[in-house]
């Protein structure tokens, strides 16, 4: 699976955002790392179809994503930077709510739900409300959620952010297993030291 990113550019009133950007993403760990306001998310955004381009375009092997529609979106697994929540759901029923978005039934979405919630350390936590998780918990819930359909592509932004350093390690881990069985993530990170590791 091959990600083409053609000179895409991303501009707002006369603000460029993201300025001819071309890329050829292949299976493994992609790092985009840069300061505040370098565009990162914005282009994150782009490959995730949230945001349309102003200019150029974003090809899966060889085919416009635009074309594919939700044919490209069953395989994105997607974190933002500012990652929404139910505060009164719990991590379960909030796994379980992700999970019928992306087609399962009940009972499978339960058990794929309490599977990520398990492998992100947050088993024993499945019932309690995520109003009531600290801010490393609700980053752990959303790295959960952008796994729930197993995706091909998984784009991360700042996936550290707010994490201690146990479970900062963990996710390390998890992305290194991820990147073993041939998927393509893409994460945004401030920390070049991490970007270096994983990459």
């Amino acid at each position: 699976m091959e990600l083409t990113l053609d000179r895409l550019t991303k501009q707002f009133g006369a603000r460029i955002a993201v300025d001819r950007v071309s890329a050829t993403l292949s299976p493994g760990v992609i790092g985009l790392l840069g300061a505040n306001g370098a565009g990162k998310t914005t282009l994150m955004r782009m490959i995730c179809d949230v945001l349309r381009p102003t200019g150029g375009q974003i090809l899966l092997d060889g085919r416009d994503i635009a074309e594919l529609d939700d044919g490209y979106r069953t395989l994105l697994g997607y974190l933002p930077q500012d990652f929404g929540y139910y505060p009164n759901f719990t991590a379960l029923d909030f796994m379980r709510y992700m999970a019928a978005l992306k087609g399962f039934d009940g009972r499978d979405g339960r058990k794929r739900g309490m599977l990520l919630l398990e492998e992100v350390g947050l088993g024993d936590d499945a019932r309690r409300k995520v109003k009531t998780f600290s801010g490393g918990m609700k980053q752990r819930l959303g790295i959960a959620q952008a796994m729930i359909n197993d995706p091909a592509i998984l784009v991360l932004d700042e996936p550290t952010a707010g994490l201690d350093v146990e479970a900062r390690l963990s996710l390390h881990e998890q992305i290194r297993n991820l990147k073993s069985q041939g998927k393509t993530i893409i994460l945004a990170s401030h920390d070049m030291a991490e970007v270096e590791t994983l990459c």
